[in-house]
Order: structure tokens, then sequence, then C-alpha cells
């Protein structure tokens, strides 16, 4: 695999990815990619057309969103397998929707105090991730449950 940035008209979801439900539910994911860009590439192959997600397919959905919104998108980072049989890539969008282990509370909560810090307020933290505020608020409670033991 080698990386390659691509534009985003040359990319096309593909009937290979496992995720058929939820693909299109980014609204977590455009700001974190508004304030961040892709942190991780997408997985593709070549296809006649360009090429095709095996991996990745809401951050495209989510970079579409934004480019949809007159925002620009810069070409896309992605990982661009050889060319093989469709195992393979099932085998990939696979791991990658299945392999994913969330944060648990105490890491969001150091995660989140860790920014409050460096002077981000609630409303940023929650704005940056795509989350509510309340989710921060609780999360950063638990410093406090800590402090009164």
């Amino acid at each position: 695999m080698k990386l390659q940035h691509i534009k985003l008209t040359d990319l096309k979801t593909t009937a290979v990815n496992v995720r058929k439900k939820g693909a299109k539910d980014v609204s977590d994911l455009i700001p974190s990619i508004r304030s961040l860009g892709v942190l991780q590439p997408l997985l593709v192959r070549a296809n006649f057309e360009g090429y095709e997600i095996v991996a990745g397919q809401r951050r495209y959905h989510a970079l579409c969103a934004l480019a949809n919104e007159q925002e620009s998108v810069d070409p896309v980072p992605c990982m661009v397998m050889a060319d093989g049989d469709d195992a393979k890539a099932i085998e990939a969008s696979l791991a990658e929707n299945v392999a994913r282990l969330p944060m648990d509370e105490i890491d969001q909560y150091k995660a989140f105090a860790a920014l409050v810090k460096s002077g981000l307020g609630v409303e940023d933290i929650a704005s940056q991730f795509g989350i509510t505020e309340r989710l921060v608020i609780q999360r950063l409670a638990i410093g406090i449950r800590e402090c009164t033991r």
C-alpha cells in the first residue's frame, strides 16, 4: 500500500464496504474534519472510474457534505491497496469497522481536562468534536468526584 492524495471527485463508494447502515450519518465527524482535517487516510483501490472506498466511507460522506457547503476540501489522504480480490477488501473494511475500542470515560475526562487547561471552554470542546456540551460537562465532573474522595 502507498499513501496518495486523491481528489474527492475521483473517489466513489463501493459495495464491498461492509458498513451498510449509518454511512451517511456524519454529523459527529464534520466538526473534527472541519477543525483538524482527515486524520486517518481512507483505504481505497483503483477501479475504472478512479478509486473505490474500501474503508472510510463515513469520512468520505463528511467530506462531501463539507464540499456541498462550499468549504474547501483538499485532496483526500488515501492508502491505495494493491490490486487484489474482493475478499481482501472486505477483510480490510471489516477490520476498520469492528476492531474499534472507544475511549472510556476516564480517558475522555483526562483529554477534556487537558483541553480546558489549555484554554478551551466546554462549548469549544463540544463543537470541535461534534458532541454535546452535556457530555463534556459530565466527563469533566469525573475530576470533581475524584477530588472529593
